[in-house]
C-alpha cells in the first residue's frame, strides 16, 4: 500500500508527541518514481530502509542514537528484515566506510553494533511464499513474462487481491479488504506485477527474525488476523531474541484496530519506545 494509506495519521499521532517521522513510498509505489509500477521487491525495500536510516541520521532534528523503525503489514515484514540485516562497525560514521590504514589492528574496535535503536512491527506478513500448488503456475507465468519483457512487451500484472479475498499465490486475505480501503478513500491500485509473486516465492522473514536481537523489538499482533495469520506472527515472535515485547490486540482483525482503539494501542508503543530509547 502507498504511504497515504493509514500511515499519515500514525505519523501525525507520534509527531504530536515530539517524535520526528519519515514516511515514504517504496520504489514504483504511490508518489515514488520507478518502473514498472507496483513491482514489489522486499529485499530492495529493506535496503532502501537502510538508506532511509542513513539519510535521516544526517538531519539536525534527529538524535542518531534514537532512530526506530515502524512498519505495518508488508511494511512490518520489511521492517523485521531491515532490523535483522542492519549492522555497523563500531567507531565508524554511518556515511563513510571504516578506514583501516592504522599502525595496528589492535587500535580498531572491530565489534559490530546496530544503529537502529528499536523497532515496531504491526500485523506483519511473515511468509509470502504461498501454497505449494500455486508455485508452478506462478513460475511458468513469470518466465513467460520475463521472455516478453526482453522482447519489449509491457510487464504482466495480476490482482493483489481477488474478489473472494484470495491472492494469486494462494494466500487468503479478508475479502472485504479492498472495498474497505476504497470506502476509506485510501488509494490502493489492486494490481502488482507477476514478478512480484515470483519474488514472493522465496521470501520469508521467519529465518531472519532471530538476528534482530539485540535491537529491542515490539510485535503488535491482532488476535484474529486473517490477512497476515496470527499464528505466523506468533511463530516469528517466538524465534526473536531478547529484548522483545508482544502486544496482542484482543478481539481485533488485521486493520479494524484503527477504529476506536488507536490511542490506547499507540500509547503502548510510545511507552515501549520511551523505555528502550530513554527519552
Amino acid at each position: 500500500m502507498p504511504k497515504d494509506a493509514i500511515i499519515p495519521d500514525i505519523c501525525k499521532w507520534f509527531q504530536e508527541r515530539d517524535i520526528t517521522c519519515l514516511a515514504w513510498d517504496p520504489r514504483g509505489i504511490g508518489a515514488s518514481d520507478g518502473e514498472p509500477r507496483n513491482d514489489i521487491d522486499p529485499r530492495q525495500e529493506a535496503e532502501h530502509l537502510h538508506d532511509a536510516v542513513t539519510w535521516l541520521s544526517k538531519n539536525p532534528l534527529v538524535d542518531v542514537t534514537k532512530i526506530a523503525l515502524w512498519g505495518l503489514c508488508f511494511g512490518g515484514n520489511v521492517t523485521l528484515a531491515a532490523a535483522a540485516l542492519e549492522y555497523v562497525l563500531n567507531g565508524s560514521p554511518f556515511s563513510s566506510p571504516p578506514c583501516f590504514v592504522v599502525p595496528s589492528w589492535a587500535d580498531i574496535d572491530l565489534t559490530l553494533s546496530k544503529r537502529i535503536a528499536a523497532m515496531i512491527s504491526v500485523a506483519p506478513l511473515i511468509d509470502s511464499t504461498g501454497l505449494p500448488e500455486r508455485r508452478q503456475p506462478i513460475l511458468e507465468l513469470a518466465m513467460y513474462d520475463r521472455a516478453g519483457r526482453l522482447e519489449g512487451d509491457d510487464p504482466m500484472y495480476l490482482p493483489y487481491v481477488n474478489e473472494d479475498g484470495s491472492v494469486p499465490n494462494g494466500l487468503q486475505l479478508a475479502a472485504d479488504m479492498m472495498p474497505a480501503l476504497d470506502r476509506l478513500g485510501i488509494p490502493v491500485e489492486n494490481r502488482v506485477t507477476v514478478q512480484t509473486y515470483y519474488r514472493a516465492l522465496t521470501w520469508s522473514v521467519l529465518n531472519l527474525v532471530e538476528y534482530i536481537a539485540p535491537t529491542p523489538a515490539m510485535m503488535v499482533t491482532p488476535e484474529f488476523d486473517v490477512s497476515c495469520p496470527t499464528k505466523d506472527q506468533l511463530k516469528a515472535y517466538e524465534r526473536m531474541g531478547e529484548p522483545k515485547e508482544l502486544d496482542i490486540l484482543k478481539g481485533k482483525g488485521h486493520l479494524d484496530w484503527i477504529f476506536g482503539d488507536v490511542d490506547i494501542i499507540l500509547n503502548r508503543q510510545l511507552d515501549f519506545l520511551k523505555r528502550q530509547m530513554n527519552f
